[in-house]
């Protein structure tokens, strides 16, 4: 369990994690290697305030497509867990990041 206050951004805190996760993959598995990097960008730009409308479906995809059984190992379906959840929870600020074209937790 992960528990954010509300000076917390849930877009940042799960880009930390993704982050994290695609410099932890080995690289083996085509949807590790190459998906949590993509993921990482789409997340890096929503933070820069460069997102754009259709990041959270393609965001949604990778949580599929990353999921329990289409990898060799892990890693990804563990780090597609906490984007998932975010997407769920936070979707309204997911949605402030595209529309304010910056991250709302940031003065």
């Amino acid at each position: 369990m992960i528990i954010l206050d509300d000076r917390t951004c849930p877009v940042g805190m799960v880009h930390n994690l993704i982050h994290f996760f695609a410099r932890e993959s080995c690289g083996w598995c085509t949807p590790c290697r190459d998906g949590l990097p993509w993921t990482r960008n789409i997340l890096a730009d929503l933070e820069a305030g460069k997102g754009l409308s259709g990041d959270l479906e393609r965001l949604a995809l990778h949580c599929a497509l990353l999921a329990p059984g289409r990898t060799f190992c892990a890693l990804a379906p563990g780090a597609m867990e906490p984007l998932q959840s975010a997407l769920k929870y936070f979707k309204d600020d997911f949605m402030r990041h595209i529309e304010e074209k910056k991250c709302p937790y940031r003065k």
